[in-house]
């Protein structure tokens, strides 16, 4: 089996990440292959600029 190991900046993007997984009950491989997915049709995922620009503003 091979392994992908990830490094988060900070707790509060891990805890981000990990509420969207929870909200779509997926494991953190389900949400790298739908997030892969979803690049692969064309869908256009935020940088890490606008996505912490985002989280700044809410």
């Amino acid at each position: 089996m091979t392994s992908t190991r990830i490094i988060i900046k900070d707790d509060e993007q891990f805890a981000q990440l990990d509420a969207v997984r929870e909200h779509h009950g997926v494991n953190w491989r389900g949400m790298l292959i739908k997030g892969a997915e979803r690049l692969e049709d064309g869908g256009v995922l935020p940088t890490e600029e606008q996505a912490c620009d985002d989280a700044e503003g809410e």
